[in-house]
């Protein structure tokens, strides 16, 4: 007799990232869409995760990968803005293509990272999740997807890195991780911001010198 009061332990995202390296049956080209509905009903925290992944690696940096990546996220970001409850994905993009070996190489350089975020992390400051709070991390998930698009220097790794802080915090249920990410987001900005202003500085400085 099963107990009434057992409850399945849910996976975490790097289980699930492990079981697409594990599973013998996907070694082709695989969709975006049928990636998907592979990583399964916590599709939205995951799937934000798993396209944010190349971002972390050397070879994002080629042009125009940045976009195939990170149109996905937006998309996913707007879902989260308007309530929705499922992953949606518009055929073109959908039907886009990655082979299996190549998302394994991604999963398996990064995962063990992963892996120590989720140590870390655990359901806490429950009201960072709330409906209120979801519609502001899906609008700053955009924000960090249309930034990851352009071609700012040496940034890919920073906007990754905090899509995947942000994707980790809204699977854990942890809301002291989505802080913490959005203090690193604060923080990154203002430092642009004083180099921005340095720049701007030492040119008119420059100028008047001459």
């Amino acid at each position: 007799m099963k107990n009434k009061n057992h409850k399945t332990v849910p996976k975490r995202s790097s289980e699930i990232l492990m079981e697409i390296v594990k599973n013998k049956i996907l070694k082709r080209e695989l969709t975006y869409q049928y990636i998907l509905q592979t990583l399964g009903d916590r599709a939205f925290g995951v799937a934000i995760l798993f396209f944010s992944l190349p971002s972390l690696l050397p070879f994002f940096a080629i042009p125009g990968v940045a976009v195939i990546f990170s149109l996905p996220i937006v998309i996913f970001a707007l879902g989260m803005v308007l309530g929705r409850k499922s992953l949606w994905l518009p055929k073109s993009i959908g039907n886009k293509t990655i082979s299996h070996s190549k998302i394994s190489r991604i999963i398996s350089a990064v995962l063990p990272y992963i892996v120590r975020f989720e140590r870390f992390s655990k359901p806490r400051w429950v009201f960072m999740t709330y409906r209120i709070t979801e519609i502001i991390n899906g609008i700053t998930i955009l924000c960090l997807a249309f930034l990851l698009m352009l071609p700012i220097p040496f940034s890919n790794f920073i906007f990754g890195g905090l899509l995947a802080i942000f994707s980790i915090g809204i699977l854990e249920e942890d809301g002291l991780l989505i802080f913490m990410g959005y203090l690193c987001f604060i923080a990154y900005i203002f430092f642009i911001y004083v180099v921005g202003l340095k720049s701007v500085e030492a040119f008119l400085f420059i100028k008047n010198s001459v």
